[in-house]
């Protein structure tokens, strides 16, 4: 794994890119409420790439320098995150995803076993960011991190066995 500087563009890019997946996920759940399978497959495959993308910067960052992130431990729905800072954004990850290895490396006001109980509410009309997707998703990609690696497939089938192509075209 390449380890990656946390620098303001990156984390930018970053929060962007987490922002844009809890959109999608908003989106693949209107689309499958309202009847529209391939919307929904659509959305819900680009948001599973985007939170895949996500931790592997996340990885990357902590794996560069652990001192530049720390965080604590919250129990959401029975459930163990890690709420962490790396400078002045934030972002929250379930810490098997990047690993007990780097999770370790992380200074915490307090342990995995004892979570802070505390409710998530997702605020989407917060922004902080006038950066789009696609600069986001390029600036990453710049870096070494392209999104569409984190396809979990390139296409997905339509309800009416079309197949439909989920990359993101302007990358490489």
């Amino acid at each position: 794994m390449d380890a990656l500087e946390p620098t303001d563009d990156l984390l930018e890019s970053l929060y962007v890119v987490n922002k844009a997946a809890k959109q999608l996920a908003d989106e693949a759940t209107a689309a499958y409420d309202r009847g529209d399978v391939t919307e929904s497959n659509v959305r819900s495959a680009r948001k599973d790439a985007l939170y895949r993308t996500k931790t592997d910067v996340i990885a990357r960052v902590v794996a560069h320098d652990p001192s530049h992130v720390t965080g604590e431990y919250h129990s959401i729905h029975g459930d163990v995150w890690l709420f962490l800072r790396i400078g002045d954004w934030r972002f929250h990850q379930p810490p098997h995803a990047i690993g007990r290895d780097l999770t370790d490396q992380i200074q915490t006001e307090n342990d995995r076993s004892e979570p802070i109980d505390a409710p998530y509410v997702r605020d989407s009309s917060i922004t902080r960011s006038d950066r789009t997707l696609e600069e986001a998703l390029s600036r990453l990609a710049d870096a070494g991190i392209n999104a569409n690696d984190h396809l979990a497939r390139s296409t997905v089938t339509s309800e009416h066995d079309r197949i439909v192509d989920v990359r993101w075209s302007h990358l490489p």
